[in-house]
C-alpha cells in the first residue's frame, strides 16, 4: 500500500538534522588562514617547501557512485539498487568539481529525499545488512531504546562520526513520532533511515580541518574526515568501522600510518572498481552506449558493441594496474589489449574461445597501441560517419597532457567544407583550410596533428588504408612532441613526455578530490611526480603517495 509522507515528520522534525552547525565552516579563531608554513603534522615526507599552500576546505557533495556504494556498505544490494540520487554534473570534465563548486538545484533536492525514501524503504523490508551495525533491528519485538541503538551505531557510519546526544535524540523523535503515526516500529525505522540520509552530513563529506599546531597558518584534516576521504577516494564508499576507530583512536595521525591504511585498502575488491569509475569517466566510456554511427556505414554498431570498446579498455586498465602493478604508460604503448567475440571482428583477430575478455596481440601491420590504438577512443571521438582528428587531438591534449585547448572565438564556422564527389580529398585535405585561417590554426595546429597520424583507423576503430579511395598520409608532427608516424610512434612521443605523468596526477586531483590543481600545490605536485617517475609510473605507489601527500591531508581555511 501507498503511504503518504508526514510531512511535519520528514521535514520540520528534521531541520536540526538538515543544518550543518555554524561553527564548523569557520577558523576556531574567526580568522581566515594563510599558507606560509611547513607541511602538516606527523608529515614525514619531503614535501617541505614552504610555498606550498593547500585550498580551502569545505563541503563537496557525494558523487551517485559514492552515494551508492555507501548505501550498499550500510543497507545491503536491495537498498544500492533501489538508491536514485541526483545526477552528477561534470565541471572543468570532472563530476567531483561540479559537486564541489554547483549548487543542488530544488529538482535535485527533491531527489534526495525521494531516494532517502525508497532506499529506507527496502532496508526496513531487508534489514540483514542494517543488523549488522544495529542488531536490535531484527529482534522478534524491538522497542524504543533500538532507534537510540540505530541513530547512535548505524549514523556513526553513515555521518562518518559519533553523533552528539541531541543529534540522537532528534532521530529518536523522528522514529517515534512516525511510529506512533504508523503504529509500527517498521516505520519509525524507516522515518528514521530517511532522516539519516538525507542529512548533509551523509550527502556531503565534510573537510573543514583543524589547527595544525606544526603549521599555524594552515589546517589539517581531523582524523574522521581524512578516514573518509580515503575511504570516498579509494573504495568509493563511506568508511567502514575499523577505518572510523582508527581514526578515533590517533592511528591517522602520521605520514606512516596513512600509508599503511591506504595500501590495506588497496587491497580491497571496491579498489578496482573505484578506479575504473575513475578512468571510465577520464575516458568518456560512459558515454560509449550513446554515441550515433551511420547504421550504413557500420551497421554492426549497437549499444553492446559499445560495451565491449568500454570493457577493453578497463581490462587493460586491470591489467596493468592491478594484475601487474606495472607501468600506466602501458596504456599507451601496449601491444596486446583484451576482446571478445564482437571486438576481435573488428580488429581482424581470430575470436576467442569461450565467453568473456581473453588477451591477445594486436597485428603488427595494423601499427596499434595501446588506447590510442582501442576501438573505445577511435569511436568515441569521432563523427558518426568519419574520423575527426580534431576531436582525438583535443582529447590527447587535454586528458593525457592536461593542456588547455580554448573553444574557437565566436562566429568561427567549424564546419568541413562537403565532399565534392568529382575531386575526393582525404581528412587531412580538408582540414588543411582549419590550419590556413587565423582564427583557428593557433589550436588545430597542436591538436590536429595527433589525430592525423591516426587516420588509418576509421570513425568505428577499424584499420584501413584509405580514406575516400586515396591514400592514407599518416605522418604528423607539432613542435613539442617531435614527429611521428601512426599510432605507435605517437603512443612513444607521449609516454616520453614528462606532461604525461604529471596529467595522471593532476587527473586524480581533479577526480578524487574535487578542484583543478592551484599554484599552492606545485611544490607537493612537483614531489608526487619525482616519486611517480622513480617508482615505475606506478599507479598504486601514486595512490599511496597521494593520500599520504599534505596535498590530500591539508585545507587552508574555509571561505
Amino acid at each position: 500500500m501507498t503511504r503518504s509522507i508526514p510531512r511535519a515528520i520528514t521535514v520540520a522534525s528534521c531541520l536540526t538534522l538538515l543544518a550543518c552547525p555554524a561553527n564548523e565552516v569557520t577558523d576556531s579563531s574567526g580568522d581566515e588562514a594563510t599558507s606560509t608554513d611547513l607541511p602538516i603534522a606527523g608529515s614525514d615526507g619531503d614535501t617541505d617547501d614552504s610555498r606550498f599552500e593547500p585550498v580551502p576546505g569545505g563541503l563537496r557533495r557525494l558523487l551517485r557512485h559514492q552515494y551508492v556504494g555507501s548505501i550498499r556498505y550500510l543497507l545491503g544490494d536491495q537498498a544500492a539498487a533501489a538508491a536514485a540520487p541526483p545526477e552528477d554534473y561534470p565541471l572543468h570534465g570532472f563530476a567531483a568539481i561540479g559537486a564541489a563548486e554547483l549548487a543542488l538545484q530544488a529538482s535535485a533536492i527533491e531527489q534526495c529525499e525521494t531516494s532517502a525514501r525508497v532506499v529506507a524503504t527496502a532496508a526496513v523490508a531487508h534489514r540483514e545488512r542494517l543488523a549488522t551495525f544495529a542488531p536490535c533491528v531484527t529482534a522478534a519485538t524491538p522497542d524504543s531504546s533500538c532507534y537510540a541503538s540505530v541513530a547512535a551505531d548505524f549514523g556513526r557510519l553513515a555521518w562518518r562520526r559519533p553523533l552528539a546526544g541531541d543529534e540522537v535524540a532528534t532521530l529518536v523523535r523522528i522514529a517515534e513520532d512516525a511510529r506512533a503515526w504508523g503504529d509500527s516500529f517498521a516505520v519509525g525505522l524507516e522515518y528514521e533511515l530517511m532522516a539519516l540520509l538525507q542529512s548533509p552530513h551523509f550527502l556531503y563529506m565534510i573537510e573543514l580541518g583543524e589547527p595544525d599546531p606544526d603549521a599555524p597558518a594552515r589546517r589539517r584534516l581531523t582524523g574522521l574526515e581524512l578516514a573518509a576521504r580515503m575511504s570516498f577516494f579509494l573504495l568509493g564508499r563511506t568508511p567502514d568501522a575499523e577505518l572510523l576507530a582508527a581514526a578515533e583512536a590517533g592511528e591517522l595521525e602520521t605520514e606512516a600510518q596513512v600509508r599503511a591504511a591506504a595500501t590495506a585498502m588497496l587491497g580491497r575488491p571496491e579498489a578496482r572498481a573505484t578506479l575504473a569509475s575513475f578512468y571510465s569517466e577520464l575516458f568518456l566510456l560512459r558515454d560509449l552506449p550513446t554515441i550515433a554511427k551511420s547504421a550504413e556505414l557500420f551497421p554492426q554498431f549497437s549499444p553492446a558493441l559499445a560495451e565491449s570498446m568500454a570493457q577493453e579498455t578497463l581490462q587493460l586498465i586491470d591489467e596493468i594496474v592491478w594484475e601487474q602493478d606495472g607501468d600506466v604508460r602501458g596504456l599507451l604503448d601496449s601491444e596486446y589489449t583484451f576482446v571478445d567475440a564482437a571486438l576481435a571482428g573488428l580488429y581482424g583477430v581470430p575470436a576467442p574461445d569461450g565467453p568473456g575478455f581473453h588477451a591477445v596481440a594486436l597485428p603488427e601491420e595494423q601499427g596499434r597501441a595501446g588506447l590510442l590504438g582501442q576501438a573505445s577512443f577511435l569511436a568515441r571521438f569521432a563523427h558518426p560517419a568519419m574520423t575527426s582528428p580534431t576531436r582525438r587531438g583535443q582529447f590527447i591534449r587535454t586528458r593525457l597532457l592536461c593542456d588547455i585547448i580554448l573553444p574557437p572565438p565566436p562566429g568561427v564556422d567549424t564546419h568541413l567544407p562537403p565532399d565534392d564527389p568529382g575531386k575526393p580529398q582525404t581528412m587531412r585535405d580538408k582540414l588543411q583550410q582549419h590550419m590556413s585561417d587565423d582564427g583557428c590554426a593557433g589550436c588545430h595546429r597542436v591538436m590536429d596533428p595527433l589525430g592525423l597520424t591516426l587516420e588509418h583507423y576509421d570513425a568505428l576503430g577499424r584499420y584501413r588504408t584509405a580514406d575516400n579511395g586515396l591514400p592514407i598520409d599518416a605522418a604528423a608532427a607539432t613542435d613539442d612532441l617531435g614527429e611521428f608516424t601512426g599510432a605507435r610512434e605517437l603512443a612513444a612521443a607521449l609516454a616520453a613526455d614528462p606532461r604525461t605523468a604529471a596529467c595522471v596526477i593532476k587527473n586524480f586531483v581533479r577526480g578524487g578530490l574535487g578542484h583543478l590543481e592551484t599554484f599552492g600545490e606545485l611544490p607537493a605536485l612537483d614531489v608526487l611526480q619525482d616519486r611517480f617517475v622513480a617508482g615505475g609510473h606506478r599507479v598504486q605507489g601514486l595512490l599511496v603517495d597521494l593520500v599520504a601527500s599534505p596535498l590530500f591531508r591539508a585545507v587552508a581555511a574555509p571561505r
